[in-house]
């Protein structure tokens, strides 16, 4: 009952704030996807795609987009609270748990927003409950079944976010550095490989088929990590700045007043006797943080292994002073809440504004208020976009705007323009950016080229003779992210734009 309260808690608490605000970036993008639905993308699997199509009967309305991405934030509760049961965590267990894992300050953003790492918390906490239940199954009956819960969930995992990987390598490891390598005794082990690799099989085949692109575009991504506006970076071309900037953001990411929990949770399955076959899931974080340092990593993308870790925190810290519990559970909740405003927006934005001017996130020294929250910021100014490249588009003559091709440096404004453009009678936007470069040219002839933004600017100038600064888009709300979106209308090719396609392709974020 504890598990499905707090699951019902947090399904409502996402349900209630999804769609305050406005479309994210990457949702644009991925709405763009569901209308090419594919087995595979360049930067991504599908299901973020099929996510977004399951909303397309209802235009595509916030609530209906983000509906996944809340039923799994409810789930990854409820599934932490039964692995704390189940490892021996009474009530309190149960209950510290729950909140420890409904509070997670990624797990809380994940929730409200449709992203390829909105369903890792629930993949990553199945995938290790699943494994205990493998290692503590009372037959060869039970553990087969629970194989097979393994295998689906990490194929599960794998649609949305390849990242998964990172998980069942260390899982593996884990249990291979341990007694609990037992378990690989049995052709359940292969059965399992078997499954997994059938049910990713159509993506496996559109990645090979692609040459791989999702390896370029991690190149691409680990090259290009630009700062805020304002200056703050979380991630570095560097292997030591974003190796300790990586660090650091365990303790953001993960809340820095649960770090005792899910720091507990490493702990005791070496010091508990109970919790002693439990040692691979703390050598499982372990080889995956090795690993995330190793490759570059963003901070965010082993976000979803601290739910397993704060239940095993939870049963450890059960037997604390009963103060000392109370204590624990009240500074979550009080923390929780006065920071939520950071996490889901449940503030209007003004009064968002406010609230961080309050904290001294911005406004300081007589200095403008913005938005500082990045992910409140790009869900902001795409529809004014659209109503200002439509500008530029009418603004032409009529001859000329017949041949004009709307092309955006990124998928997020290729994609603002595809959704908002219609209203203001654009045509289909092109991008060179992912996935939107296989989509092509749609038969444009590049004469005359309305380009947004301002990263392939300089690609396009050695391909037109005319590059001229029309406007610029400015949005105010987003200025943390990117700022002004400039509007430039190119002339004069000196090529057809079948020609020039090639040399504008970029694989990244």
């Amino acid at each position: 009952m504890i598990g499905l309260a707090l699951a019902a808690l947090a399904a409502l608490l996402h349900a209630a704030t999804a769609a305050r605000y406005g479309l994210f970036r990457d949702e644009l993008y991925f709405i763009a996807c569901s209308k090419h639905l594919a087995w595979g993308y360049v930067d991504q699997p599908p299901l973020v795609a099929v996510a977004a199509w399951l909303s397309a009967p209802v235009g595509y309305h916030l609530l209906a987009l983000r509906a996944l991405p809340v039923v799994a934030a409810a789930l990854t509760v409820y599934v932490a609270v039964a692995l704390a049961r189940d490892v021996g965590g009474g009530p309190f267990a149960q209950l510290l748990t729950g909140i420890a894992t409904l509070l997670v300050p990624a797990y809380l953003l994940l929730g409200n927003v449709l992203t390829t790492t909105s369903f890792e918390p629930l993949s990553w906490t199945l995938a290790v409950y699943a494994t205990i239940r493998i290692v503590r199954a009372a037959s060869a009956s039970v553990r087969a079944r629970w194989w097979l819960v393994l295998s689906i969930t990490i194929a599960f995992g794998a649609y949305g976010k390849y990242s998964i990987g990172l998980l069942i390598l260390g899982l593996a490891i884990g249990l291979l550095a341990t007694p609990q390598r037992q378990v690989f005794q049995t052709r359940w082990t292969v059965f399992g490989a078997g499954i997994v690799v059938a049910l990713l099989a159509p993506n496996i085949q559109w990645q090979a088929a692609h040459g791989w692109p999702i390896v370029e575009v991690l190149r691409g991504d680990a090259a290009h990590r630009p700062a805020f506006q304002n200056g703050l970076a979380l991630e570095f071309t560097d292997f030591a700045g974003n190796a300790a900037a990586f660090a650091l953001e365990q303790l953001l990411y993960a809340n820095l007043l649960a770090a005792p929990i899910w720091l507990a949770g490493i702990v005791a399955p070496f010091r508990q006797p109970a919790l002693r076959d439990l040692r691979f899931v703390p050598i499982a974080f372990f080889v995956t943080f090795t690993i995330a340092v190793a490759l570059g990593a963003k901070g965010y993308y082993i976000v979803g292994i601290y739910a397993s870790l704060l239940a095993l925190g939870a049963v450890a810290v059960e037997g604390a002073a009963r103060w000392l519990r109370v204590a624990l559970v009240t500074a979550l909740a009080v923390a929780g809440i006065a920071t939520m405003p950071l996490l889901i927006p449940v503030l209007p934005i003004e009064q968002f504004i406010g609230y961080e001017q309050r904290l001294g996130l911005t406004g300081r020294s007589g200095t403008p208020p913005h938005v500082m929250q990045p992910i409140y910021a790009e869900e902001f100014g795409w529809e004014r976009l659209a109503r200002d490249v439509a500008g530029v588009y009418w603004s032409l003559p009529a001859p000329e705007r017949a041949g004009t091709a709307v092309y955006a440096d990124t998928y997020g404004d290729a994609g603002a323009l595809d959704f908002f453009g219609p209203r203001f009678g654009l045509p289909p936007a092109i991008s060179s950016q992912n996935t939107y470069f296989l989509w092509g040219t749609l038969g444009y002839s590049g004469q005359t080229l309305i380009a947004i933004g301002a990263t392939r600017i300089d690609r396009l100038r050695k391909y037109y003779r005319s590059v001229s600064l029309i406007r610029t888009s400015t949005e105010p709300y987003k200025w943390i992210v990117e700022g002004p979106a400039p509007i430039y209308l190119c002339r004069l090719p000196v090529a057809p734009l079948s020609e020039i396609w090639p040399h504008l392709r970029w694989y990244g974020a």
